[in-house]
């Protein structure tokens, strides 16, 4: 393997996509490895100053393959990484891939969990979902191929964690951001999540699952301008509640069916997506509350469907556009204590955008998007029914400059107008990224952001959005096998909603979370097939918000949250074993106005939790 300007490619990682064979390249940039797999493979080709490259080859090679790679010349282009961790990709801002995701002790192929290793992320285990920075989990915001998803994550039980919906084999890109997110999206006090499906399949294949919680298929199916990736899994809980002792009594075990189905079509200029995802699920448990002498008696039966089309158009090498929209819908009875409730949840997102190179120093993204969403409620032993509707429209532009050699700035504007606050809103955010070297990077970032209190005030009529500001600066460095993230932040929260004792609703609520994340992970570089990080963030945090009579620390925050992941690939055995081990402590809050019960109160309090987890 040789550069463009004829000398040798050394330590460039070679490896089998999809698989953990490949090796690394010599000082003469000669490089073998042996591997199972056969037919039809994609080889990538990554090492520093080269610009990343699959190639396409048949398993058994017929001869030895002369490749050559494209020195990269822009070493010193600064990267814009304040608040945001690329978790699949071929960029220098790579945290964490599908693989990852799946073979991340804990996780159980949950994407939202994986997440919950990485820095600036409270893991609130009753609850399961994305708490970024001392932020609810409604103030995180999920996207699949840039539009809004409605209801990311399963419903469930009361102190029982959800779960994301999608599985991580979908997605080539899974961009994860703690705050400092671009203009293209809004809506989220805290941080977004962002998917992006696979193009089209490498292979045609069909994949049978048998797990001791369920059963899965997958089928992968490619034609010449055509792709179709469907799966289907059923899960039942049962087996595993018989050998684990659970908390609550379960009356139904967690069950649930679901199928997904990606359908791409490649045109002449442009590619076009289709993704459908449907899933039901029921469960029934007896929980304790502390308002109640006896169990609880709770039923739960679920239905959701989500629908995204889009479409990318190059019109020219510079010029790029983007048009697309979701359609979710959610159906949700349940029985408690005897009372029946329904619950229909509806969302609609379309968006335009269009992305123009202007130059090498120069790029442009401007864009539209409309969001619709409703809710309706009905208790059905009183037939009263209940809804609620909002309508929002946003435009948007971004400008980044790499106005020097090692200077870029990236600035943006985002402005929001719903129906239901009655009221425009205008979010400026601006980052600015200096390249140190080839292996260093500095980044700061300011910005506002929005979000409806449609779901904190329901029938109130609210005085406008919900804000944040938010200040971070972040380091960045990665070499070879190395890479090290540190962030430090100051978020401030506005008119935030708070309600009394006596029923009374005010948006008068501030707060602040400040704190310092800090993320190292090592690929292999210290022990052979070895695979580590180390997540810490530490976090200050209060809000006057909610019943509280006081601006104090929620008791959904740990002010110290630290992640250990290790993974070690056997390659004899083809499987790898994993562990994760998580520790957080803090001083949680009990508001003596809620019956929200808190163990020790105020008193210090620590989590310690170790999984350990075989991926074959």
């Amino acid at each position: 393997m040789s550069s463009s300007s004829g000398s040798p490619a050394k330590n460039v990682n070679v490896t089998l996509v999809g698989t953990y064979d490949g090796t690394t390249t010599d000082a003469e940039g000669n490089f073998s490895f042996e591997t199972e797999e056969l037919g039809e493979r994609e080889l990538e080709l990554e090492g520093e100053g080269f610009a990343s490259q699959i190639l396409v080859i048949e398993i058994p090679l017929k001869a030895s393959i002369e490749i050559e790679l494209e020195e990269v010349t822009q070493l010193e282009t600064a990267v814009f990484t304040a608040g945001t961790m690329r978790a699949v990709g071929n960029t220098n801002e790579t945290m964490m891939s599908s693989l990852d995701v799946v073979t991340t002790a804990g996780s159980d192929g949950d994407i939202i969990a994986a997440m919950q290793t990485l820095p600036g992320t409270n893991n609130v285990s009753e609850d399961g979902r994305l708490f970024i920075r001392g932020g609810e989990g409604e103030e995180t915001s999920i996207f699949i191929d840039r539009l809004r998803v409605f209801q990311p994550y399963s419903q469930t039980a009361p102190n029982t964690p959800a779960r994301g919906r999608y599985s991580p084999f979908l997605f080539k890109g899974i961009n994860f951001s703690t705050g400092g997110y671009e203009a293209a999206y809004g809506q989220a006090l805290s941080g977004i999540l962002s998917l992006e499906t696979q193009d089209f399949p490498t292979e045609n294949s069909v994949d049978l699952g048998i797990m001791t919680l369920g059963l899965s298929a997958a089928l992968n199916k490619s034609w010449e301008k055509d792709a179709l990736t469907t799966s289907l899994a059923y899960y039942n809980l049962w087996p595993a509640m018989q050998m684990l002792k659970t908390r609550d009594e379960f009356t139904h075990a967690p069950e649930g069916y679901s199928g997904e189905a990606v359908y791409r079509h490649q045109f002449k200029n442009g590619l076009y997506k289709s993704y459908m995802a449907a899933e039901y699920s029921k469960l029934g448990v007896l929980y304790e509350d502390i308002n109640y002498e006896n169990l609880v008696d709770f039923k739960l039966k679920n239905t959701n469907l989500y629908w995204n089309n889009s479409y990318v158009h190059t019109f020219h090498r510079n010029l790029e556009g983007f048009i697309g929209f979701s359609v979710a819908k959610s159906d949700t009875e349940v029985e408690q204590m005897q009372n029946d409730y329904l619950k229909e949840d509806w969302g609609f997102n379309a968006k335009m955008e269009l992305d123009w190179k202007l130059n090498a120093r120069n790029l442009v993204k401007l864009g539209s998007e409309y969001m619709g969403r409703g809710i309706e409620n009905e208790e059905v032993e009183t037939n009263l029914v209940s809804d609620l509707d909002e309508n929002l429209w946003a435009v948007y532009a971004e400008h980044t400059w790499y106005f020097a050699r090692k200077w870029g700035l990236k600035m943006g504007i985002r402005s929001e107008y719903s129906d239901y606050v009655k009221q425009w809103n205008v979010s400026p955010r601006v980052s600015l990224a200096y390249k140190i070297n080839r292996y260093h990077n500095i980044s700061a970032f300011y910005g506002e952001f929005f979000q409806s209190p449609i779901d904190e005030m329901g029938y109130d009529q609210p005085n406008g959005f919900m804000k944040s500001r938010q200040y971070l600066l972040n380091y960045f460095y990665q070499k070879e096998k190395q890479t090290v993230r540190m962030e430090v932040y100051q978020k401030d929260y506005s008119d935030l909603i708070r309600n009394t004792t006596e029923g009374k609703i005010f948006q008068n609520g501030i707060g602040y979370a400040r704190g310092l994340d800090f993320f190292w992970r090592n690929n292999g570089s210290h022990f052979k097939n070895v695979q580590y990080w180390v997540s810490y963030s530490y976090i200050d945090t209060k809000r006057l918000y909610q019943d509280f009579p006081e601006e104090t620390q929620p008791s959904f925050v740990a002010n110290h949250n630290l992640s250990l992941v290790g993974k070690y690939w056997i390659q004899k055995w083809r499987s790898q074993l994993g562990m994760t081990y998580q520790f957080a402590s803090g001083r949680p809050y009990h508001n003596p106005n809620s019956n929200e019960f808190m163990s020790g109160k105020t008193k210090e309090f620590s989590e310690r939790s170790s999984q350990l987890g075989v991926f074959d």
